[in-house]
């Protein structure tokens, strides 16, 4: 099974601007893939499709010695409003710092038109129609904001920067109450207020269908 570390560690103190302080307990988890089993999606990770369903995989595979999340999708197609996602079925957060490191693979020259048009994360889940997303694009060469409602996608914020391809990358969103704060490789890029979900939800992975994409070391900071 794959790693999932669980600590309760100290109470800390967090400011935000705009919000009173808070003191919580923090639940770190952390799933890293290393004991999981080849072209497997691990137990207790669930998959699914926004919008009408595609086929897509979620497997582990082993890259360079390391194990890796990979989401398969086919370049040939790339049907609109429809997003693969996967997300850890048992688990549910209100407040947050959610990271992961992505890998998007350059596509295959052989293939027409192909493009990679980005992959992310997931988090105050609901269902596969209902959730947010911070979202990092190389074809369009920005990291992206979005709310998912109805199965509908709606830009909220981002901000423009190259992601090269082949090369890993850190996303991070951190969230309390209504704030939002999305960082990019340990930068911060951008803060957002949105109301749309409030209640704790689940956390995961979003990708496009048409791509291939490596997710490492999915890391979950929980206060509450």
């Amino acid at each position: 099974m794959i790693n999932k570390i669980f600590l309760i560690v100290f109470s800390l103190i967090f400011f935000y601007p705009g919000f009173k302080t808070i003191a919580q307990n923090k639940s770190l988890q952390v799933f890293d893939f290393e004991e999981g089993k080849e072209n497997s999606l691990p137990g207790y990770f669930q998959e699914g499709m926004t919008g009408v369903w595609k086929k897509t995989e979620w497997l582990i595979r082993n890259i360079n010695g390391n194990n890796v999340l990979a989401h398969i999708g086919f370049w040939e197609d790339d049907p609109d409003a429809v997003f693969p996602v996967c997300w850890i079925k048992d688990e549910k957060a209100k407040d947050l710092t959610l990271s992961v490191k992505l890998y998007s693979v350059h596509p295959p020259a052989e293939i027409k038109h192909a493009v990679h048009d980005g992959a992310g994360i997931i988090f105050r889940f609901k269902n596969t129609n209902n959730y947010y997303l911070l979202r990092a694009v190389p074809l369009e060469t920005r990291v992206r904001l979005y709310k998912v409602v109805n199965g509908k996608r709606k830009l909220l914020s981002g901000k423009n920067l190259e992601i090269e391809l082949d090369i890993w990358h850190e996303l991070k969103i951190k969230i309390i109450g209504q704030y939002f704060t999305a960082y990019f490789n340990g930068e911060e890029l951008f803060k957002f207020t949105d109301s749309t979900f409030l209640e704790a939800g689940a956390f995961g992975l979003w990708c496009k269908p048409n791509n291939v994409t490596y997710f490492d070391d999915l890391t979950a900071e929980i206060i509450n």
